[in-house]
């Protein structure tokens, strides 16, 4: 009784496989080549084969049968699970967003003042506005809850702006293009106070010029008296084309309006800009919102965000093991997407019936997974039957492939041992030589 497995002797360039005894967890031979052919010829070297433990590689399945037509071949557990297991996870990534928004049963209506859904208004501000509404709402009263979910504000930021004095705030709220700008207008007052200084020391012009590296325009201009280090331009907002239709487009997009059927009524009303425009804007606010839900967790009201991650840990743990799930959570999951409990439901049911040694349920096990209709699914099930004897085996039988994947470790530490500099005969005749010394319990 034996098991067999590939590793790698140059990554991607060339395979070996090796086999070990089952009975004496030692490690028996192994040869250069996972290809058919040469498989088929080392294994008739031992004649004495009767079970095989192996993985899914159809080309170990065909090396078997024509080497011993009459040995028990047993497919892997742990392979055929993990193959499962990742064909419904990447169904479930495909199916759930990173977060998705469960309904919860309602609660009653609590009249609390001054806490209303998020307004397209709030969704745009700066800090430094929403600082100034900020303590405008303090002053009269409100709760530190009541402005964080008005102004869409985390009140983490809120309780350090409440512990700053206000020459420390002003400093906070500038932000890294405020902080830039103003070291420029510091340079360029600089420059100016230097031209003004020598012409006032009788340098001409045409020297100040010469020595400072500016055109004669550019010193006439900052010897008048009105100019000023600060770009005319300097904090005026930029028309746009959009401007005089953003009030409507927010709040169609608010209400979930497809982008064509905004275009098509912001159109009717004088609208002559181009789609791109428009579409730039929207993805902007859009990914503004979805930011914000995401970084404070804020839901519409009467549902909760609930993490796909967390859901594909159910492929391999109980719901009591997952932190941050719940029972009662996950029967709303349930209710919105059934697919997902079905998808839960047949992953358990084939872990039961591994456990269970039920070899009788693997053909209606089959049957209920192809009525799904789950591409992932089928793909699994189009490789379990072509290998159907092997897998039923391995429902059957305790053997599996556990040694042969430790013996690849193993094989792997004593080539980072000689830094990969051996030939594949050398490691051959190390680790044979090595598997022959007395093991001590």
């Amino acid at each position: 009784m034996v098991c067999i497995d590939d590793f790698a002797i140059r990554k991607r360039e060339s395979y070996g496989t090796i086999m070990v005894d089952i009975e004496t967890h030692r490690v028996i031979d192994l040869i250069p080549s996972r290809e058919c052919e040469d498989v088929v010829e080392w294994l008739k070297t031992y004649p004495n084969l009767k079970v095989v433990s192996r993985d899914g590689s159809i080309s170990y399945h065909n090396a078997i049968t024509k080497a011993h037509p009459k040995a028990v071949q047993v497919s892997d557990r742990f392979h055929i699970l993990k193959n499962l297991t990742s064909y419904c996870k990447d169904f479930l990534m495909k199916y759930f967003k990173a977060k998705i928004i469960i309904t919860m049963p309602k609660k009653p209506q609590v009249d609390v003042t001054a806490t209303s859904e998020l307004s397209l208004t709030n969704k745009k501000l700066a800090l430094e506005e929403k600082s100034k509404r900020a303590f405008s709402m303090l002053a009269k009263g409100y709760s530190k809850t009541q402005i964080c979910k008005e102004l869409n504000m985390d009140i983490r930021t809120l309780d350090k702006l409440m512990g700053m004095s206000m020459e420390e705030r002003n400093q906070y709220l500038k932000s890294s293009m405020d902080l830039s700008h103003e070291q420029k207008v510091l340079r360029k007052q600089e420059l100016i106070n230097t031209v003004k200084d020598m012409h006032e020391g009788k340098f001409s012009i045409r020297l100040i010029s010469k020595e400072l590296q500016l055109s004669r325009q550019t010193v006439k201009k900052y010897l008048n008296e009105s100019v000023t280090a600060i770009h005319g331009s300097y904090s005026v907002k930029r028309k746009s084309i959009l401007d005089p239709y953003l009030g409507e487009i927010n709040v169609l997009i608010d209400k979930g309006i497809a982008l064509t059927a905004i275009e098509a009524k912001i159109r009717q009303v004088g609208y002559k800009g181009s789609s791109s425009t428009l579409r730039t804007y929207a993805a902007g606010l859009k990914r503004l919102i979805q930011n914000t839900y995401n970084a404070n967790n804020i839901v519409p009201e009467n549902t909760e965000l609930v993490e796909r991650k967390l859901l594909i840990k159910l492929l391999f743990k109980q719901v009591g093991k997952v932190k941050g799930l719940d029972s009662k959570c996950l029967d709303r999951v349930h209710s919105q997407y059934p697919r997902y409990k079905e998808i839960i439901d047949i992953v358990n049911e084939f872990r039961k019936m591994l456990l269970d040694k039920n070899v009788g349920m693997i053909e209606q096990w089959i049957h209920r997974a192809l009525g799904l209709n789950i591409r992932e699914l089928t793909s699994f099930i189009n490789g379990i039957t072509r290998d159907i004897t092997a897998v039923k085996n391995a429902i059957k039988y305790e053997y599996n492939n556990g040694l042969a994947e430790g013996s690849v470790n193993k094989l792997k530490v004593i080539k980072r041992i000689m830094y990969g500099r051996n030939s594949f005969e050398m490691l051959r005749k190390k680790l044979l030589r090595l598997e022959k010394r007395p093991k001590f319990n």
